[in-house]
């Protein structure tokens, strides 16, 4: 009976902390951390993918409809979770233009396709909390419409101009069809 008593005074007797790892030699007693590691700082992305995801966020922002009225307005902020809760309840994952920035500030998204996902993902927040008919659940098929064809005229923008680029530094290819002697032959 002795014996449960003290193994749990000696359980007790560590709590929070834990001895240094073998290869040191002090054996001394180092408080742990409380709470969630940090999180993992990324490599920033290369700067053309940097501002291409840029270059498409802006042009799905600033998009205004045949009367002159932005129609990403109602996506930049999330709705207050003390004014609308329910939006909390029915949305699992809620998202924002004004976390897609930061997202792309912080280099969360590694290609065209992860910004793709989040702004698919915030229209069709936007299409299940909203009635179909409604000027947000429209303005949100707006939205992923000029998406795509951004997407697809920054991507045909890009192939051009890697196609220029390469055919450039190619000189034509003569300088494969030279014929350069082994040195058997020279």
């Amino acid at each position: 009976m002795e014996e449960n008593i003290s193994l749990k005074k000696r359980k007790g007797d560590h709590h929070g902390e834990k001895v240094l790892q073998a290869g040191q030699e002090t054996g001394e007693k180092v408080k742990r951390k409380r709470g969630r590691p940090p999180a993992e700082k990324l490599p920033p992305n290369p700067p053309e993918l940097t501002r291409t995801l840029n270059t498409l966020v802006d042009m799905v922002i600033n998009y205004k409809d045949g009367l002159g009225r932005q129609i990403s307005k109602g996506f930049v902020q999330l709705p207050s979770k003390k004014e609308v809760p329910e939006y909390y309840e029915l949305i699992r994952k809620p998202v924002d233009f004004r976390r897609i920035r930061e997202r792309v500030r912080n280099h969360k998204y590694r290609s065209v396709g992860d910004l793709e996902k989040d702004i698919f993902l915030l229209c069709h927040n936007a299409q299940t909390y909203n009635l179909e008919g409604s000027q947000i659940y429209e303005d949100s098929i707006v939205i992923k419409s000029v998406f795509e064809s951004a997407r697809q005229r920054i991507v045909t923008d890009e192939e051009q101009k890697e196609t220029v680029s390469a055919s450039h530094s190619d000189n034509g290819g003569r300088a494969e069809d030279q014929f350069v002697p082994s040195a058997g032959e020279r």
